[in-house]
């Protein structure tokens, strides 16, 4: 007798006893984009503040419903089963203090399979002249996977660039980066099961794609804000560490690091840009002036009187918003306190909060 059919056998046994419905919501990607009222009436405009900063980002809910039974189950020793009753992947907006949470739009409802959040596997770039953002899909179901781009309002979504064969492996795109007209967006280009990163350059439509770096491993970039200069890590035990090239690929070269005298060059990943294109703020190096190289701090912020790493981070006027696996994090711009906006949790749906599905 098969396992699903012992515990399936069990739990008729043991009989169940209630159900309580939960929401299992998880926060994904995140980055800054101009503050958006969204029309109140059909065929209305969202309008835009470009002063104001708002952080958008993508929320996961999986709906379940759990149901206590008389007696543990066999196997896992638990005294309940979790039923799924739906899968949601929202585009949803907040205040920088995590107030004014908003749904934007459902992008998919019951995909094939759920974005896989215990790693980095979405990122998010917002272009504010054409109020569009840049996304990227990494772990999750062939339906998902490739780059995508929608509207602030959540219109207009497509997927641009869909996961192709190339020299025998799947290629995966993450960490998306607009340029400030918003007409093109780098990216880095992966190859599942091969040892291959390279920088590419896309335009909007995900057509005239442009190799900007051969690699071999090549990955992570990010565009300063003026568009002139693209930073990204190359990961190697001879010329590892972070790297600046022109925005058309020309001068690549190591950003040395003064501080270092044995190894000369930063060891950080996932960089991001201050919003005055004068800083790079790197997880495991901290914050590193461009022009000298120098590392001007290590601080981690501060939760709760303990330090903590800003995650996958966007660096913009108001401060360096970023992700983890637990969730939302807003950091200040001198990087001294952390603020949690959004933690991944498991909440019941009941009563009031019926609807509630944060």
């Amino acid at each position: 007798m098969n396992r699903i059919l012992v515990t399936s056998l069990l739990c008729l046994a043991a009989g169940v006893v209630s159900a309580q419905e939960f929401n299992n919501v998880e926060y994904l990607c995140c980055d800054w984009g101009p503050a958006m009222t969204l029309p109140t009436k059909t065929n209305e405009a969202a309008q835009f503040n470009d002063i104001e900063e708002e952080v958008y980002f993508l929320k996961q809910v999986n709906s379940i419903t759990r149901k206590k039974t008389r007696a543990p189950d066999l196997f896992s020793n638990r005294n309940y089963q979790d039923i799924g009753k739906g899968l949601s992947i929202w585009l949803c907006k907040m205040k920088a203090d995590g107030s004014a949470k908003t749904e934007i739009k459902e992008l998919w409802k019951n995909p094939a399979y759920p974005i896989d959040t215990q790693a980095q596997s979405t990122w998010m770039s917002v272009n504010t002249r054409t109020h569009t953002i840049a996304l990227s899909i990494y772990f999750a179901g062939s339906d998902l996977t490739g780059l995508w781009t929608v509207k602030l309002d959540g219109s207009e979504l497509q997927r641009i660039i869909t996961p192709r064969e190339i020299e025998g492996g799947l290629q995966a795109i993450d960490r998306p980066s607009w340029t400030p007209d918003g007409q093109w967006i780098v990216f880095g280009e992966s190859l599942r099961g091969k040892t291959r990163g390279r920088i590419v350059k896309c335009d909007r439509k995900g057509e005239h794609c442009v190799y900007l770096s051969e690699g071999p491993t090549d990955e992570q970039p990010c565009l300063s804000p003026d568009g002139n200069k693209i930073v990204y890590v190359v990961i190697s035990s001879t010329k590892g560490g972070l790297w600046i090239m022109n925005a058309d690929g020309v001068d690549a070269h190591l950003l040395h690091n003064p501080n270092d005298k044995q190894r000369h060059h930063h060891g950080g990943i996932y960089p991001t840009w201050s919003s005055d294109g004068k800083r790079i703020r790197a997880i495991g190096v901290g914050v590193i002036d461009v022009e000298s190289g120098m590392v001007l701090n290590w601080r981690c912020p501060k939760r709760d009187g303990v330090e903590h790493s800003p995650g996958w981070a966007h660096w913009g006027r108001t401060g360096i918003i970023g992700n983890t696996v637990s969730g939302i994090l807003f950091t200040d711009n001198e990087i001294m306190t952390q603020v949690a906006l959004g933690i991944s949790q498991l909440v019941e749906v009941k009563g009031e909060n019926a609807s509630c599905r944060w």
